[in-house]
């Protein structure tokens, strides 16, 4: 089954929300970028994907945060659009790893860990949606 990507309406959803929530600037500084975060999870070879489903939501960490592509908000939206991904997708993380998934979020920004290991955190942390 081919996964469920997030639209760019669904990016800009988000990121209004985040806003909304914890604050900041709405406003975009970079809408190509935008475009391109929401193309990211997609890359294909040969018709295959290149990524898991895990590595799909962890290229739209990657892409947000490395790409910054909003004024205010990159880190936030970055993990809500991984989280809404892996959702439609039918997995869950559960709440309890928020915090720490947050503090990952940084560290990759900061590259004491790369996107591999965000994706084996995921992997061994979310759970089928019952």
């Amino acid at each position: 089954m081919s996964p469920k990507f997030l639209s760019l309406d669904d990016i800009l959803f988000i990121h209004s929300e985040e806003i909304n929530t914890a604050g900041g600037e709405p406003n975009i500084r970079d809408s190509e970028g935008i475009k391109a975060c929401t193309e990211s999870p997609k890359t294909t070879f040969d018709g295959d994907y290149l990524l898991d489903l895990y590595g799909m939501a962890v290229a739209y960490v990657s892409c947000f945060v490395f790409r910054h592509p909003f004024i205010d908000g990159n880190k936030r939206t970055a993990l809500a659009s991984c989280l809404t991904f892996l959702y439609l997708n039918g997995f869950e993380v559960n709440e309890e790893h928020d915090e720490e998934l947050a503090d990952l979020v940084v560290d990759l920004v900061t590259k004491k860990i790369d996107a591999n290991f965000l994706s084996d955190f995921l992997r061994t942390r979310s759970s089928p949606i019952s």
